[in-house]
């Protein structure tokens, strides 16, 4: 498939996402998603939602509408990376009330993948949303983070590496959500020496940073992989730390 074509599956994804919310039909919504599903965010536990039955059990549409919400609109949305079962895509929506004020904006990175041909958001990296562009505060932490991430895991350090994650931890992948609950729990065996080609921060608050990254990996007989992904930074306890991430194996050698 081509990636043209792949960027329109997640947009169309994101957009059923949306107009599911909107119809206030829990069940409609829900099969926007595919599961297990996870929403990790600031102040959020990074639950791990086995089954649609479950996530529809346990939304409360009324908590919503008393806030004054009416309707939800997207401000931007657009294709991040793209492979043959993972889609990441970055969006903001709004909240409006009847009257068509904005009453609550959130931008996030949505993880869509492909689960026996069903596309669907299986996470949602949400961010925190401030309104100016002072941002710097939180993205240079951020940056420093994942540069000393990157050295731990080039010299072997692993532990190291692990003192760099927030816990609970998790990552994304098609049909299957691993959640880390201490750093005891985080194991990585070093593939090689990895270099950061691009590093941008997607979306930035006051507590949280979406980072797109793209890497290569090289190992011992020189080969070189291709690696894309969105790795989220929180703030918590004033410790920056990577609490999720999704990757994409571009496959081919370089």
């Amino acid at each position: 498939m081509h990636d043209e074509e792949l960027e329109q599956i997640g947009l169309d994804a994101v957009d059923r996402f949306i107009s599911g919310f909107n119809s206030r039909d829990a069940e409609l919504w829900a099969d926007s998603l595919n599961f297990p599903h996870v929403r990790p965010a600031p102040g959020m536990d990074s639950r791990v939602i086995p089954d649609a039955e479950t996530y529809i059990n346990g939304f409360d549409y009324q908590r919503i509408v008393d806030t004054g919400w009416d309707h939800s609109e997207w401000d931007y949305k657009h294709v991040l990376h793209v492979s043959d079962d993972k889609i990441h895509v970055a969006g903001q929506w709004s909240r409006y009330n009847t009257a068509g004020v904005k009453i609550l904006t959130t931008p996030i990175t949505y993880i869509v993948t492909c689960m026996a041909g069903k596309w669907g958001i299986q996470s949602r990296f949400a961010a925190d949303y401030i309104a100016d562009d002072n941002t710097g505060e939180t993205e240079r932490p951020a940056f420093k983070v994942i540069e000393a991430f990157v050295q731990g895991y080039n010299s072997g350090n692993m532990k190291s590496c692990a003192t760099l994650l927030n816990y609970p931890h998790v990552e994304v992948n098609p049909g299957n959500v691993t959640r880390l609950e201490t750093a005891d729990d985080f194991s990585m065996q070093g593939l090689g020496q990895m270099q950061i080609d691009s590093l941008v921060a997607v979306q930035a608050g006051r507590e949280c940073v979406n980072l797109a990254l793209d890497a290569a990996v090289t190992n011992d007989d020189g080969m070189v992989s291709a690696y894309q992904g969105i790795i989220q930074i929180i703030q918590k306890d004033e410790h920056p730390g990577i609490s999720a991430w999704s990757f994409i194996n571009k496959k081919e050698p370089v």
